[in-house]
């Protein structure tokens, strides 16, 4: 099944580029880092994962970037959780939640991922953003 370009609600070229993502969320470039915001209260499913995927690789152009994923009361579907970017394109990744809820799901599923970069959990946008770009100074 081909994901193609279906996910693509606008980009826009002021300054950064951003990516709708199926009416669930938006990918942006900016600063040299990729963010992706889902809506609150989202389920993710395969085919939005993969549009995700698909964003990634459009506006990261092959680089290998960091990335921040804001995943406040979001859920996935089991076949989205498998779904992961590969790590010729993601150099890190910081995940940004806010309540208790979020942290048990992220650290029950981060060491179950096998994502070939480090990622770590936050609730702060601020340090999040220091570690992603400290990291890319290395």
């Amino acid at each position: 099944m081909g994901y193609g370009r279906d996910w693509i609600g606008s980009i826009d070229r002021d300054g950064m580029d951003k990516v709708d993502i199926k009416g669930k969320g938006s990918m942006e470039l900016s600063g040299g880092v990729l963010r992706l915001r889902w809506k609150r209260g989202v389920n993710i499913g395969i085919d939005v994962a993969h549009a995700a995927l698909d964003a990634i690789t459009t506006l990261g152009q092959g680089a290998r970037l960091p990335m921040l994923v804001e995943i406040q009361g979001v859920t996935h579907s089991a076949a989205a959780r498998k779904v992961f970017p590969d790590p010729s394109l993601i150099s890190r990744m910081a995940l940004l939640g806010s309540s208790p809820v979020d942290r048990v799901i992220a650290m029950f599923r981060l060491p179950l991922v096998p994502a070939g970069f480090p990622i770590k959990y936050f609730t702060s946008e601020e340090q999040a953003m220091t570690w992603l770009l400290e990291a890319a100074g290395e």
